[in-house]
């Protein structure tokens, strides 16, 4: 028996990809393990959307190599498919499996530790949902809904990895999501690189099926991207009326200026983005996210100025905020890029304000009253991390194992991060 070592990066696709795969190789004898020093294989499942992550998963990968040269490696998720030359070049004894043959990963470990290279890369339609999975908190389920995307973002480089969009059969996802209630999950996470393709305009009638099932559980829908959210706009918000789904939108609108947007091929505009956040605001109370790139190529300080008036006036709670990276074999990359000290200092002064949103958006659930879904103990004696109708991050002092239990507590004080409670 082989001890496998499995270390993931990026999104929760690729972290569902990287349970998935412990899942798989525990099912066919493998013994998975939680450091590389036990381990004969070590698997990382990768990402690079972005520069500095695929600079920093490379370094891993040599240092590994060169503390133990004899230990076998397969490299999946992202990377093989978007810097296979790279790879090839860097590591010439290294399995590479790409995200679309997740499903394989059980004949690549067999023949890697049997010493052999083995290439399995190239688009396919696998379907990734009811795989074995050691899931890295045994509440939340990870469910992949589809593959690839129908945009076609100029500073993209994941889409040429992932490819175009296919969505997953809704019976297969539906019987992920009861299977996952039978083994304990109390908490769905709706993942893909845009949740609102599904299906080309599928994502309501899949959340309404999902919340009929049975059981008390909630759902998190992940990112959607504005342009495949407005055509469904009105049946998404009756969907996310049912009470198992969270009141979360992470809504990216990576810029609060149409020119920007237009030359970022985003498909969609400031207004859109708006028109979209004051519709959900009217139905329910919600926690809004969104993802700023600053310093596109191109950006002046006056469309800089734009995406904070934008900010400023949306409050969201919060805000990833991106430096923008060129990214190999992306349209983006040809054009004239900004000063990277301007983009520095822009992300800075960003960041925050996003900070200072995030706390005065904390403040004004001061005083709330319900129940909230305990899903990680803290590092303090008797304190428990929860979730409430919202996705509200709360801490709450309780004894005992309190672990996947709801519980029903009142917001005291508010910090950026977080919302401390007391049980009531």
């Amino acid at each position: 028996m082989t001890n496998v070592y499995v270390e993931s990066y990026g999104c929760s696709n690729s972290q569902a990809e990287g349970e998935a795969i412990a899942g798989l190789l525990k099912n066919s004898g493998f013994r998975i393990v939680d450091n590389e020093k036990n381990a004969g294989l070590l698997i990382f499942v990768t990402c690079y959307v972005k520069t500095p992550t695929e600079h920093k998963i490379l370094r891993r990968i040599s240092d590994i190599i060169e503390e133990y040269p004899r230990k076998k490696i397969i490299i999946s998720g992202c990377m093989p498919e978007g810097i296979h030359e790279i790879l090839v070049k860097k590591f010439p004894n290294a399995s590479l499996v790409s995200t679309h043959h997740v499903n394989d990963i059980v004949k690549a470990a067999k023949q890697t530790i049997k010493g052999k290279r083995i290439e399995l890369v190239g688009k396919s339609n696998q379907v990734k949902a009811c795989l074995a999975k050691i899931r890295k908190n045994s509440l939340i389920d990870i469910v992949p809904i589809s593959t690839g995307c129908n945009s076609s973002c100029s500073y993209c480089c994941v889409r040429l990895a992932k490819g175009k969009l296919f969505s997953y059969p809704k019976e297969d996802i539906l019987k992920e999501v009861r299977n996952s209630i039978k083994q304990g999950c109390k908490e769905m996470w709706i993942t893909s690189q845009d949740n609102a393709s599904y299906g080309n305009g599928k994502l309501p009638e899949l959340l309404n099926d999902m919340t009929k099932i049975r059981g008390d559980f909630m759902i998190r829908v992940g990112m959607m991207n504005p342009r495949n959210v407005l055509p469904i706009l009105p049946k998404l918000i009756r969907a996310y009326e049912n009470e198992k789904v969270y009141k979360f939108l992470h809504l990216p609108v990576q810029s609060g200026d149409d020119a920007i947007l237009k030359k970022m091929n985003r498909g969609h505009s400031v207004r859109d983005f708006e028109k979209i956040i004051s519709k959900f605001k009217q139905s329910f109370r919600c926690n809004l996210w969104s993802d700023v790139i600053v310093g596109f190529p191109g950006e002046t300080e006056e469309q800089f100025q734009n995406t904070i008036d934008l900010v400023k006036k949306v409050r969201p709670d919060w805000v990833n905020v991106s430096k923008y990276g060129s990214r190999p074999n992306t349209p983006a990359a040809k054009m004239k890029q900004v000063n990277s000290d301007a983009i520095i200092k822009r992300s800075i002064k960003l960041s925050k304000i996003v900070r200072q949103l995030s706390l005065e958006k904390n403040k004004e659930w001061l005083g709330w009253k319900g129940r909230i879904l305990l899903f990680k103990k803290g590092n303090k004696k008797n304190q428990w991390f929860g979730r409430n109708c919202a996705y509200k991050l709360f801490i709450v002092e309780l004894e005992g194992n309190n672990f996947g239990k709801f519980v029903n507590v009142e917001a005291i004080k508010a910090d950026k991060a977080y919302i401390l409670s007391e049980s009531v």
